[in-house]
């Protein structure tokens, strides 16, 4: 079941990638939270749901530029997958360089993500999800 989760992750970002926003909100349960843990994405809140996360995304988006995702290490918790990301991207007004690695504890059940954590300190994630770092 765990890699099955790490390939569900790994879909998500691939779908993002190519812009399939119904393939990224199908792998969301109706009531999936997201919490940012970071203070990267500024004050989003807690969005939820597909439509919640997509709109607190949607946001995100329009304040940046040249936005990529690089996907790093990967930790296999069973229901959690514990992923480290690269983050590049510039402000749309500011031109800002923004170069930030960050770690999404993310949590599925039966097939479907149910809640995510972001982390500036991929130790902190892990020992969320309960692994070693």
């Amino acid at each position: 079941m765990s890699e099955e989760n790490i390939e569900i992750v790994r879909g998500i970002w691939k779908a993002d990638r190519e812009h399939d926003l119904e393939a990224v909100q199908a792998a969301y349960a109706p009531d999936a939270v997201w919490e940012d843990n970071t203070g990267l994405w500024g004050d989003w809140g807690a969005p939820r749901g597909p439509e919640g996360i997509q709109a607190a995304w949607r946001r995100w988006y329009e304040a940046f530029d040249e936005v990529r995702f690089e996907w790093d290490e990967v930790a296999d918790g069973g229901d959690d997958v514990v992923v480290t990301y690269r983050t590049k991207a510039r402000g749309r007004g500011s031109g800002a360089v923004v170069d930030q690695a960050f770690t999404l504890l993310w949590t599925l059940r039966a097939g479907q993500v149910v809640r995510i954590r972001a982390y500036t300190d991929r130790a902190e994630a892990l020992a969320a999800a309960g692994l070693r770092g």
